[in-house]
């Protein structure tokens, strides 16, 4: 298996866009649902509404965390797909990343790995042919 054409980079584009666009989603679920919770405990009498401030910088943090890796990971796959060399590169730092995002996340990152560095095969009937005597 070849794994230089581009086909494989389109692969692992598609996985990156769809991965990026599930995680955004499941951000907005998470909003809206600590939303709800919140909103469902401040109707309880013993709630104290000075913490509301940590419940506000956890979702900030979740957040940013969420933008920081989701939305190039979804510009990266955007590249991927149209097959950009500038992709290359940020698509294998985000393949590393990607290796802690057990168990689909690793399978990705180590196919990611193997496609983005792998060499292109030298055909063997040019390489014998231009070779001087």
């Amino acid at each position: 298996m070849d794994l230089t054409e581009p086909i494989h980079r389109k692969v692992i584009g598609i996985c990156f866009i769809a991965f990026s666009a599930l995680g955004l989603v499941m951000m907005f679920f998470y909003s809206y649902f600590m939303d709800f919770v919140l909103d469902m405990a401040t109707r309880d009498a013993d709630f104290v509404p000075e913490m509301m401030w940590f419940f506000d910088l956890i979702e900030k943090v979740v957040w940013a965390i969420a933008i920081l890796f989701l939305i190039p990971r979804l510009i990266i796959g955007f590249g991927l797909v149209n097959n950009s060399k500038w992709a290359d590169t940020p698509g294998l730092v985000f393949a590393v990343i990607g290796l802690l995002n057990i168990p689909v996340g690793t399978a990705l990152g180590v196919y990611a790995i193997m496609v983005f560095t792998a060499k292109p095969k030298e055909d063997k009937t040019e390489s014998y042919l231009t070779r001087d005597n």
